[in-house]
């Protein structure tokens, strides 16, 4: 019998659930949260965003002025859900996936995903139901893959 994994996730938290068959109730399987990514960007920044000493003795500068302090900890904190999400697979825990998260986790999960996870990935739906309880999501999840 197919065994399913569907994640729910933003740059905070995420939810595995899984369940054994289309339509059938689901089930949680771990919850991850990265407390610094719900943290003030000015909460979280120590010495700037990245702040590199030239070698030449030329002064401090930037190492990547383009991304934010709270970028990159939604990028750790992809990088761990996409380790959680292998260690699954490595275990034969799930035959596919579905993911849903918010449009911009999506796209980090998507970067740090290998190929042996990236071909287990069944569906996408690129919306944040962080907010939403399992039975709803349940829902929600049974009316996106029917169409």
């Amino acid at each position: 019998m197919p065994h399913q994994w569907i994640v729910i996730g933003d740059a905070a938290q995420a939810r595995i659930l899984a369940r054994r068959a289309a339509k059938s109730s689901l089930t949680r399987i771990d919850t991850l949260s990265h407390a610094q990514s719900r943290a003030h960007e000015g909460d979280l920044r120590t010495g700037g965003k990245g702040e590199v000493h030239d070698q030449n003795g030329a002064g401090l500068h930037q190492s990547d002025p383009q991304t934010t302090t709270a970028e990159k900890h939604a990028d750790i904190f992809a990088k761990q859900v996409v380790e959680r999400l292998k260690a699954g697979l490595n275990d034969n825990a799930f035959d596919d996936l579905v993911i849903a998260a918010a449009p911009s986790f999506l796209g980090r999960l998507r970067e740090h995903m290998d190929n042996p996870l990236n071909k287990s990935v069944a569906h996408t739906i690129d919306k944040n139901w962080m907010q939403h309880d399992d039975s709803r999501i349940q829902k929600l999840l049974d009316d996106q893959l029917d169409r």
